[in-house]
């Protein structure tokens, strides 16, 4: 039998340790964790104090029973309300294919990246478009990301810059800050952003806001092809015929996210 890497058997008995103390629903002794989980008492006190170095468990000072925190809460609740969101806005998401031809997706910010939760792919495209759902991209490399970066305050487009290195993968890529903030600049003018061969040459990605009713973009929908399959000198009719679902979209569903947002739905 092939023995388990040592960074695997670390998260399996991590694993089994959350979920034994899930199932016992109350604070517990360093023993009875390790008894309930079959993980040595040494380990599971080094995973424990790693669970709370990072806000997934807690320790009572006076009786040193641990316990799992609202943080694991707070993760369930968020990938709740992302599947309510793939659910509510799919339908849209059809639509826009059908109308367009074209791939498209759902993208969240995700801290400093995008990640993509729900897409719609197209058979009528000889090159179909994957957006890798859960997989997490630059906000510089990506139409979705763009639109966020494009909402960031001065002081959060400062850390952001501080923090990421921004490199080149086509020579199309906007990788100075010059030319990354003027794109935002226009991405807030004319209300979508555009990947114009930055990531992959030959291909092209207009991304459309999805706001709340506070006026926060809370997602962002990335329709997707080549640059022939969506040619500059037909822009025009593409994007009015996506802003035309896109409006729609907001107007049924920016109601529906502020109440998300404020846990009625949750």
């Amino acid at each position: 039998m092939v023995e388990k890497a040592s960074a695997n058997q670390s998260i399996d008995r991590m694993f089994r340790i959350t979920e034994a103390m899930a199932a016992g629903g109350r604070a517990m002794r360093l023993n009875e964790i390790a008894e309930k989980s079959g993980v040595a008492a040494s380990t599971a006190m080094r995973i424990l104090n790693a669970m709370i170095d990072n806000g997934y468990a807690q320790q009572d000072s006076d009786t040193q029973f641990y316990s799992l925190s609202y943080k694991f809460l707070w993760v369930g609740n968020s990938m709740r309300e992302n599947l309510s969101l793939n659910q509510l806005l799919h339908p849209y998401l059809r639509e826009i294919m059908k109308r367009t031809n074209m791939s498209c997706a759902l993208g969240i910010l995700n801290g400093s990246e995008v990640t993509y939760i729900d897409e719609v792919i197209s058979t009528q495209q000889m090159l179909r478009v994957y957006h890798h759902l859960g997989y997490s991209y630059p906000l510089y490399l990506n139409a979705c990301g763009k639109l966020f970066l494009s909402e960031f305050s001065k002081a959060a487009l400062n850390k952001y810059f501080q923090r990421t290195q921004l490199i080149a993968s086509t020579p199309k890529t906007l990788c100075t800050r010059e030319s990354l903030e003027a794109d935002l600049k226009s991405i807030q003018s004319r209300g979508y952003s555009m990947n114009d061969e930055e990531g992959v040459l030959g291909m092209r990605c207009l991304a459309f806001p999805l706001r709340s009713s506070g006026g926060e973009i809370f997602a962002g929908i990335s329709v997707s092809g080549t640059v022939y399959q969506i040619p500059k000198d037909g822009l025009d009719v593409f994007i009015s015929t996506v802003q035309g679902i896109i409006e729609k979209m907001n107007d049924d569903c920016a109601p529906v996210f502020t109440r998300m947002q404020t846990g009625e739905l949750l």
